[in-house]
């Protein structure tokens, strides 16, 4: 009954000081200046909304006495009006509501939350007092929020960064779902000890610096770092950065950052270095190869002179000299073969046969000598639809992964077999290579991976896992397939298949029989003393005259006088200050002698030249080519 007689008599004063807002303003002048300046727009309206009574006279609407509050409010907000009107009459207590309509200066999209007061006389509601709050600055400000937030985590989420933070006062850690995946672990460490145990032990020191100069200087470096993994399982690089939260004192307060997963990165970024170092190392081997070709090019002719007019004693190791300098010779073109770029317009087609055997004679030249490599080519192989470079890469990369397969092998013999066949399949000619060693081998679980990027069991220092994914990406590119079968302990076999293709049409040979000599003039361009007068020799014995230019610049201060006189110009690629490809077009302005560039390491004619000759050649090659091209007319 007290809380009734309570009720009624807060019912009686509002009733009063709403027949006030009726009234004249001069009534309770106190109470008229409240309403005026009120930041709500105070209204007593009848329980179906039409209003009786308002505070003060709205600034856009005027007068809304008369008006229902629907009006003002928009249409899809009227129903649960209606419900909160309902339930305040019905339960007789204030209800509170949330609505969209027009602001007190007309603009639409005004948020308010309004608070319904029953009126009671004799028991029954006949009014409502609406007491609205204007709260659309504070949901704009939420939205904002909101927004931003929403924002921020999908620029988060695009990075795929995983956010973490620390409370330093109560120690405790807080990672969301992303920085657990990066770390594997199902929930984030306990404390900071717990955490260094997630860092490479070689990587916790230069992390433990970071966070202690952080808290420090209230500065966090961003700092790289590996994550702990057992020896099977690939390492992974993360990038962590972070910011440090103070107190009023300075104190450190908080920590908060993120960590990105880096590995891809890292392994790219190796891949690229590594490669940079391979093309510096193709650039240094093609130099040294030039070199070498001109030292084996100044033995080979004079072991054969040599050996024209040796003694039967003599003449066994002259013999044997230039049969090791043949070899020597062979080896660093089967080098340079590799190590070329390919051309633009080389033919997607190569000679099984004579990859492997290009293959295998450089690895049995850089091999540990108990790696025994035998090699099988089946009659009938015809040609591959690979180019050569292509297929020379492949073999080569099967090759090194079968011998770092057998360097950890003890107990007994290593081998690497070699097999070229085609087999019989449907669809046409195929040919077939398989590389099989009979090193540790592999688990079923690591062979169903070995063509993943980046994916390797290997040391650091012994490749990036890139090796294999590049073979199947070229093997792909040919229309070809790889497969792998392993198991630990009993081997690894690599078998690949490419579709067969026609043989290249054959090039045009060099006479076999030379003309013959008649005097004719023969300008030797070759910056080497000792080559131009080991060929020099041979030419002048086969009949020739022969002129010397130790550059281009005194080749062609010969042919502006004896232009006519010259009738073939043998230039050396590679000469210094210019170059016998840079040289050509000059030489060419001044006489229409065929030009043969002496080169160690260009497999393309370039323009101007007739014929390109390999160093170290042999005396009878020389004088094939010479002899083919001065005895041509014009």
């Amino acid at each position: 009954m007290a809380n009734e007689a309570d009720l009624r008599e807060e019912n009686r004063i509002l009733r009063e000081r709403v027949s006030q807002l009726e009234g004249e303003r001069s009534v309770d002048p106190v109470l008229r200046a409240l309403l005026d300046n009120a930041p709500s727009f105070l209204a007593v309206m009848t329980p179906e909304g039409r209003f009786v009574a308002t505070g003060r006279t709205s600034e856009a609407f005027g007068s809304v006495v008369g008006r229902s509050v629907f009006e003002f409010t928009e249409a899809d907000q009227h129903a649960p009006m209606r419900e909160a009107y309902a339930r305040a009459c019905a339960t007789k207590q204030p209800v509170t509501y949330e609505s969209i309509g027009y602001g007190e200066n007309g603009e639409p999209g005004h948020t308010y939350l309004t608070r319904v007061v029953p009126l009671i006389e004799a028991g029954v509601v006949n009014l409502l007092l609406l007491v609205p709050a204007d709260i659309t600055e504070r949901v704009r400000l939420e939205r904002s929020l909101s927004l931003s937030e929403q924002k921020l985590r999908l620029a988060v989420e695009a990075t795929g960064m995983g956010l973490w933070s620390w409370d330093i006062v109560r120690d405790e850690v807080l990672w969301d779902r992303r920085a657990l995946e990066i770390f594997g672990v199902s929930e984030p460490p306990r404390d900071y000890e717990k955490f260094l145990d997630l860092i490479h032990p070689d990587d916790r020191a230069r992390l433990g610096e970071v966070v202690g100069r952080a808290l420090e200087t209230g500065v966090y470096m961003p700092v790289e770092h590996r994550l702990a993994r057992p020896a099977e399982i690939p390492e992974r690089w993360v990038l962590g950065t972070g910011a440090i939260t103070r107190d009023d004192s300075g104190k450190p307060t908080m920590m908060m950052g993120g960590v990105l997963d880096i590995t891809a990165q890292k392994h790219a970024a190796a891949h690229v270095s590594r490669a940079q170092r391979v093309e510096a190392l193709g650039q240094l081997s093609a130099g040294l190869a030039h070199n070498f070709n001109n030292v084996l090019g100044t033995i080979i002719p004079n072991l054969e002179l040599a050996l024209e007019h040796s003694v039967a004693d003599v003449a066994a190791s002259i013999s044997a000299a230039l049969g090791a300098s043949m070899q020597a010779r062979d080896l660093v073109k089967r080098l340079l073969a590799i190590t070329a770029p390919r051309s633009a317009d080389a033919a997607n087609v190569s000679d099984p046969r004579a990859v492997v055997e290009r293959a295998v004679t450089l690895c049995r030249a850089s091999f540990p000598r108990e790696i025994q490599i035998d090699v099988i080519v089946a009659p009938g192989v015809g040609h591959a639809a690979m180019a050569a470079t292509d297929l020379d890469q492949v073999v080569l990369n099967l090759l090194f992964n079968a011998r770092d397969a057998l360097e950890s092998m003890t107990g007994r013999p290593r081998t690497i077999a070699v097999r070229v066949d085609a087999p019989a399949v449907l669809g046409g000619p195929r040919v077939r290579v398989r590389v099989r060693d009979n090193g540790v081998g592999m688990s079923q679980e690591v062979a169903a991976r070995v063509f993943e990027p980046f994916f390797t069991t290997k040391p650091a220092h012994r490749g990036a896992g890139l090796g294999l994914a590049d073979v199947l990406l070229r093997v792909r590119d040919a229309g070809g397939q790889i497969d792998v079968e392993s198991a630990l302990g009993a081997g690894t076999t690599f078998t690949l298949l490419l579709p067969g293709a026609p043989a290249p049409a054959a090039s045009l040979a060099a006479s076999s029989t030379p003309a013959r000599a008649e005097g004719q003039t023969i300008l030797i361009v070759d910056d080497e003393p000792a080559l131009r007068a080991v060929i020099g020799r041979l030419l002048t014995r086969a009949g020739y005259r022969v002129l010397e230019a130790n550059n281009a610049e005194e080749a062609r201060a010969l042919l502006k006088v004896k232009h006519d006189e010259i009738k073939l110009v043998l230039l050396d690629q590679s000469m210094p200050h210019e170059s016998g490809p840079e040289a050509l077009p000059s030489l060419k302005r001044l006489s229409a002698a065929p030009i043969v560039l002496f080169t160690g390491g260009i497999s393309d004619l370039p323009p101007g030249a007739a014929a390109i000759l390999e160093k170290p050649a042999q005396a009878s090659e020389l004088l094939r080519v010479v002899g083919d091209l001065v005895g041509r007319d014009g």
